[in-house]
């Protein structure tokens, strides 16, 4: 029997969200191969059919040993164990471990990936309200053009933060259930994924928050320049970058001068050496190794030389920036530059609702415009480790090995790779998600035999779910769907498309879905 009795939830998706299917799969794969990800997923399915046989679960004291896949960034992941101790630290890692009390609880499933939870380094939390509008079709050349409305754009309107708590917590939780367990966000709910801006959002993870800065230039009010370096009279200085663990910044998103002119400003001492009246105007080289990119657009080859040299990591969000500005980052560029790349949702309004939606445009973009070049490792790859070294927290989170954190999430087997099953996954597909050795939700059968308390019955897309919030944040899943439907809120999860999902396509596909948009950017 549970320490607390399971409440029973439900989140049931539309049969017009079920019908989006087929769209989703040739956005994440490419119309040519519609049928053989209808084949994979058909293979998946049947998985998803036997969960109850593939894992296995002991419940013990002490120590925990799960036992599958482990995805460890080697081209052919293996079986293996790892053992996490009282404390929710991996203490081992590898094929020949073994626990060191005598009643350890055992999670054997044998079939799935086991990953490094994934790591978010760029969301908007507070714009968790603010649903995705129909696109209209209008791009844009700096993100001032839609925020203030200027050189003649339209301004984004209904993008309001709202800072409640339960609306925060939603936020989170949508992130939790596609495998998200740290994130940075500008805003924090307590007991779910880690919060790396805030002090209290740690969860125990022996580091200092990071600092996460959308307006280094101080250029909030729209102020755009192309020659010198006069934004606010208050822009971030190099003092602030290494007060901090990691000091992520806003810089050159959008495809024009403008967006270029800020890395200028933000990397050299020498660009423009004359201040402006009440503070600011010149530029400073503020490119440490604790700085980190977000977005960065605009850079070009000898700024990636930069990064790699100085150890600056980007984070992409390939969907909001094809959804704002029909270009992204040159990720081949910067890969060959080696450049660390990590992987970011940006926010609800023109990114993606979760990391699923994130990987689903990434593949999309890789496939049609990249040829392919980012294989599932790849992108793999950025969410976890590129994650935990974008808030230099890769000391102790973002792969499996001894003295991390036991932040890791069980896929269930998707695709033709070990790799694959964390990339396609969804949230119905997952069969763990765990904090610190402490699990957050996953398959109801796994979770009824851990005994652990404060755990809530969940429908996630047909599959049965748990969740075990209740332990460190003051709301009910109950209580958070009630509201949420209440207000009419984006929902938790959807299947295939969601409702007015930000596109993921070039200038060039826009122009010939919408003839008559006004794009912006070269011919």
């Amino acid at each position: 029997m549970n320490a607390e009795p399971f409440i029973v939830s439900d989140v049931r998706v539309t049969a017009r969200a079920r019908s989006r299917t087929s769209a989703f799969l040739r956005q994440a794969c490419g119309t040519r191969t519609l049928l053989a990800a209808l084949a994979i997923l058909t293979w998946g399915a049947a998985a998803h059919a036997a969960t109850g046989a593939r894992c296995t679960v002991q419940a013990g004291a002490g120590e925990t040993v799960i036992d599958a896949i482990l995805l460890n960034d080697t081209p052919d992941p293996k079986p293996g164990r790892v053992i996490i101790d009282a404390h929710g630290i991996i203490r081992c890692a590898g094929a020949t471990c073994q626990p060191t009390t005598p009643h350890p609880t055992i999670i054997s499933c044998p079939q799935d990936s086991l990953s490094p939870g994934f790591i978010n380094p760029h969301d908007h939390i507070d714009f968790t309200g603010d649903a995705p509008l129909p696109d209209t079709g209008e791009r844009f050349e700096h993100r001032h053009e839609w925020r203030k409305g200027l050189d003649g754009h339209t301004e984004l309107k209904g993008a309001d933060p709202d800072t409640s708590p339960e609306l925060i917590a939603w936020g989170e939780l949508r992130f939790l259930i596609s495998g998200i367990t740290a994130m940075v966000g500008g805003n924090m709910a307590p007991g779910l994924v880690r919060n790396m801006d805030f002090a209290t959002g740690l969860e125990g993870l022996p580091q200092h928050a990071v600092t996460y800065q959308v307006f280094p230039l101080d250029d909030g009010p729209g102020i755009m320049r192309t020659h010198d370096c006069n934004y606010g009279n208050h822009p971030s200085t190099p003092a602030d970058v290494a007060a901090t663990p990691a000091f992520l910044a806003h810089v050159a998103e959008g495809t024009n001068g403008a967006a270029r002119n800020e890395f200028r400003c933000l990397s050299s001492n020498t660009y423009d050496r004359t201040p402006q009246q009440g503070g600011g105007g010149i530029s400073q080289d503020m490119m440490q190794p604790g700085m980190t990119i977000l977005h960065g657009v605009g850079l070009g080859a000898n700024d990636f030389d930069l990064l790699h040299n100085r150890g600056i990591s980007l984070v992409w969000s390939p969907r909001s920036n094809l959804a704002l500005y029909g270009r992204t980052v040159d990720i081949p560029a910067a890969r060959a530059h080696g450049v660390t790349i990590a992987l970011g949702t940006d926010w609800l309004p023109s990114g993606s609702m979760n990391m699923s939606r994130e990987f689903a445009c990434a593949v999309h973009y890789s496939h049609d415009h990249l040829a392919s070049a980012l294989s599932s490792r790849d992108l793999w790859r950025m969410a976890t480790q590129g994650g935990a070294a974008a808030v230099h927290g890769d000391s102790v989170m973002g792969a499996i090995a001894p003295g991390h954190v036991a932040d890791l999430v069980l896929f269930r087997p998707q695709g033709q790779t070990p790799y694959d099953a964390a990339i396609q996954s969804t949230p119905g597909t997952i069969d763990m998600v765990m904090r610190g050795g402490h699990v957050l939700y996953g398959d109801r059968k796994i979770i009824r035999r851990l005994h652990q308390p404060g755990c809530e019955k969940v429908g996630i897309d047909g599959q049965a779910k748990a969740l075990c919030i209740r332990t460190d944040q003051r709301f009910s899943f109950a209580t958070l769907k009630r509201d949420m439907t209440r207000r009419h809120i984006y929902p938790l999860v959807t299947t295939g498309t969601p409702p007015n999902e930000p596109p993921c396509e070039t200038l060039e596909e826009t122009r010939a879905r919408l003839p008559n948009a006004r794009l912006t950017g070269p011919e």
